[in-house]
């Protein structure tokens, strides 16, 4: 096995891929990146962690990119503005800096933010895709999140879709759900998550594995 591993895992909600990542990460005793961005990032931006959470894998939308001119040039505007206005951009980079800082130090686990492109090159890189067909992802979502309906589940799920795949090709100008961008990719729907963790466990030992690019 390669002195340092690193394993980006990017996922579809509903998939499993949180929950495998974090196995992943205990059976091959590797560090596990994920919510530790979130509170490191918001403390040296100076902002609320809630906010940053709010703003997790998500291209801000027209208006709300447009609050610091208002902020700016209104001053009798009624919205609730933060007292500190980061960018997309700012939250990008920071959690890039980070997610590196973390990674060159050993071997780990990386859940989502487009660490598969954000450490190429840096790193050996191992990137997985987790997906899944939307019926299982819908079921799974109303359990996990105890969401009465279906078509509510639904809605956060093509929101979530939505949101990721926007915020991939802005800040990496890749294609989130193009497969040439990972290693390997996993159907939960038909692969357990068992077997998907034993999978990833066996690539991750196989040393000489090169970082994937973007496509194009």
């Amino acid at each position: 096995m390669a002195d340092k591993q690193v394993v980006t895992i990017a996922r579809q909600l509903g998939s499993g891929g949180s929950y495998i990542a974090q196995q992943v990460a205990k059976r091959l005793h590797y560090a596990y990146i994920d919510r530790q961005i979130l509170e490191q990032a918001a403390k040296e931006l100076e902002i609320e962690k809630c906010e940053l959470e709010d703003r997790e894998e998500r291209v801000q939308g027209f208006w709300e990119n447009m609050i610091p001119g208002f902020a700016l040039g209104a001053p009798y505007v009624l919205y609730p503005i933060p007292l500190r206005w980061v960018t997309d951009e700012q939250v990008f980079k920071t959690q890039g800096r980070l997610i590196t800082e973390l990674a060159v130090k050993g071997s780990c686990v990386v859940l989502g933010r487009g660490a598969f492109h954000l450490l190429r090159g840096k790193v050996p890189l191992i990137n997985i895709f987790i997906h899944a067909p939307l019926a299982f992802r819908v079921e799974r979502v109303m359990n996990i999140y105890a969401i009465p309906n279906k078509a509510e589940a639904l809605q956060i799920i093509h929101r979530s879709d939505r949101n990721r795949r926007k915020y991939i090709r802005a800040f990496t100008g890749c294609d989130w759900l193009d497969t040439r961008n990972y290693h390997l990719a996993i159907d939960t729907g038909k692969i357990s998550f068992e077997a998907a963790e034993e999978m990833i466990a066996c690539l991750a030992g196989r040393p000489h594995i090169s970082g994937t690019c973007c496509p194009g």
